[in-house]
């Protein structure tokens, strides 16, 4: 399983907790993170850069991977049902990537690519709690499958 995001984030705090998550899930997924650099842009610049974030990022992911992209316009599910559909879909052989895009979003040719589109919440969130909930989310979803207690 594989996490493709634009940026890092810059609070040391939010890194460690992301860390943290990350570890945990190895005992049942190891969850590799793929980063490709934010591109700075002024205000007449956004497409330039959305579209260079976007070609990174797809230019990240195999043709045999079954692209989750969190999007705010995607599907709103529960702990539960994210837990159904990352088991289902490893039961299916699938290689899961789930993709983070920069603050400009992605290019349609992303969105495209998806085979679903997941929102954490219909809030904005910044990207590196975006990051944060997305990791803390898959750990709960395995959790869950595996009857752990972490998820009341």
């Amino acid at each position: 399983m594989r996490m493709v995001t634009v940026g890092r984030p810059k609070d040391k705090m939010v890194g460690t907790l992301i860390h943290d998550y990350q570890t945990r899930l190895t005992v049942w997924s190891p969850l590799v993170w793929d980063v490709v650099p934010e591109v700075p842009y002024r205000s007449n610049q956004e497409t330039y850069a959305r579209r260079t974030e976007s070609d990174a990022v797809l230019s990240k992911i195999s043709p045999k991977e079954f692209v989750v992209l969190l999007d705010i316009d995607g599907e709103m599910v529960d702990s539960v049902e994210l837990s159904r559909r990352v088991t289902r879909w490893q039961d299916q052989g699938q290689h899961l990537v789930f993709v983070i895009g920069g603050s400009l979003g992605v290019e349609d040719s992303v969105v495209q690519r998806a085979g679903w589109c997941w929102s954490l919440s219909r809030l904005t969130l910044p990207h590196a709690l975006a990051q944060l909930v997305t990791v803390e989310q898959l750990y709960r979803a395995f959790a869950i499958a595996h009857h752990h207690p972490y998820h009341k």
